[in-house]
């Protein structure tokens, strides 16, 4: 019975917006006695997400070690990866702060009456950065959700695994161990998702209709999507572009119609472990080295998920200003850090999206209600990411091919 529930929880998802649309119009007073589901969805959502983020990160890195037997190919990989996802991120930035499509948008009755003041919302210091990313106490950090101090933590203790492979084994099997313990505990979470979902969809159309602000809400939603997908699409082009530089023989035409079978693949599934299989053989066709494209292409699939870290970066960006909060350019790029970080240690496991909305979020101080506005949008963009994710990844492949023997 579960296991039909999980494969069939998009469609419930999509019926429990439905349903709760209607009812937040037809009958707006009944959420405010439902609001006690979505807090607990929410604080459990927080109970699992830095956990796997600091468990994810000590084994990535910690397991570095093995990536040494193939030297220069690992490392320009990696390296294309890293530059590949700041500029992704950095994409969403500057589109987000170039375009304002905040105004006319009620922000308590979107993020269902949440309040964000200014004592809450005021950013990190940069006069004290360092001090506040290396904590004296991770404990301390856990508990107060503070994801930067949690995430230098984890690089730094994955790294001195990595550097004493034999004595920190065991760790990094007990770090194996948790992490997959807490994704089955998010897992049996997830199953609240559509009943929590109805109650923060409800609640926020519920209040944008009393305050006759629906209409707006529903078109800044719509103007949201439409910018992000204008910034994959420049993160697309690029790409696109490089590759043409790279080698002239390939023509816009001859690149695109290879990459259909991808693009079709990659938006039906939705999943780049998926479209993997015919992106080895699409790349080697189009003149990738199979010995760049066998090891890239899997490392991509599990580490890179730059349009993911874009859509990460414009939330938050799009959320503050709807409440009327701009961040400085050093708070800003303690965002983007945060979204990469957080993107590549949560790469590659289930619900990855929610966990880094929820570490992300919760360091801006956004309310996690509006990861509820989200999800629905989600099952909508997700295809156009995974599209231009696994090209970008085979586009990589192609790039990095020219720069080894």
């Amino acid at each position: 019975m579960f296991k039909l529930y999980r494969q069939h929880q998009g469609k419930i998802i999509l019926i429990s917006v439905l349903a709760a649309f209607i009812l937040g119009i037809v009958f707006p007073h009944i959420f405010a006695h439902l609001e006690f589901i979505s807090g607990t969805f929410i604080n459990l959502l927080k109970l699992c997400a830095l956990p796997i983020v600091l468990t994810s990160l000590i084994v990535t890195i910690g397991n570095l070690q093995k990536l040494h037997e193939l030297k220069k190919v690992a490392r320009n990989s990696i390296v294309y990866i890293f530059i590949t996802e700041i500029i992704a991120v950095t994409i969403g930035l500057i589109v987000f702060n170039a375009v304002d499509i905040s105004g006319g948008i009620n922000a308590e009755s979107l993020l269902s009456g949440a309040k964000y003041t200014e004592s809450t919302s005021t950013a990190i210091d940069p006069s004290h950065i360092f001090n506040y990313i290396f904590s004296s106490n991770i404990f301390h950090s856990l508990a107060n959700f503070d994801v930067l101090p949690v995430v230098a933590f984890s690089i730094m203790f994955g790294i001195t695994c990595a550097l004493n492979q034999e004595k920190a084994r065991p760790i990094l099997d007990v770090m194996v161990s948790t992490r997959e313990m807490f994704l089955s505990l998010l897992n049996g979470v997830m199953y609240l998702a559509p009943i929590a979902i109805f109650v923060l969809i409800g609640t926020s159309v519920a209040d944008s209709y009393l305050s006759g602000a629906l209409g707006a809400n529903l078109i800044g939603l719509l103007k949201f999507v439409g910018l992000f997908f204008a910034g994959l699409f420049i993160h697309f082009l690029w790409q696109l572009l490089l590759v043409m530089a790279l080698y002239r023989h390939l023509g816009i035409k001859r690149i695109l119609s290879e990459a259909m079978p991808i693009f079709m693949t990659a938006f039906v599934s939705s999943s780049s472990l998926a479209t993997l299989p015919l992106a080895l053989e699409k790349a080697v066709e189009l003149g990738g080295k199979r010995k760049v494209v066998n090891f890239m292409l899997p490392i991509c699939a599990s580490m890179n998920f730059a349009s993911g870290m874009m859509y990460e970066m414009a939330a938050c960006l799009f959320f503050m200003h709807i409440l009327g909060i701009h961040p400085d350019l050093s708070q800003q790029i303690l965002l983007a850090l945060a979204c990469i970080l957080t993107g590549i240690a949560v790469g590659g496991i289930p619900e990855t999206s929610m966990v880094s909305f929820v570490t992300v979020f919760g360091m801006a101080n956004i309310p996690l209600s509006a990861i509820a506005i989200l999800m629905p949008l989600d099952r909508i963009v997700d295809r156009v990411r995974t599209m231009v994710n696994i090209f970008g990844n085979t586009c990589g492949t192609l790039i990095v091919s020219k720069t080894v023997d």
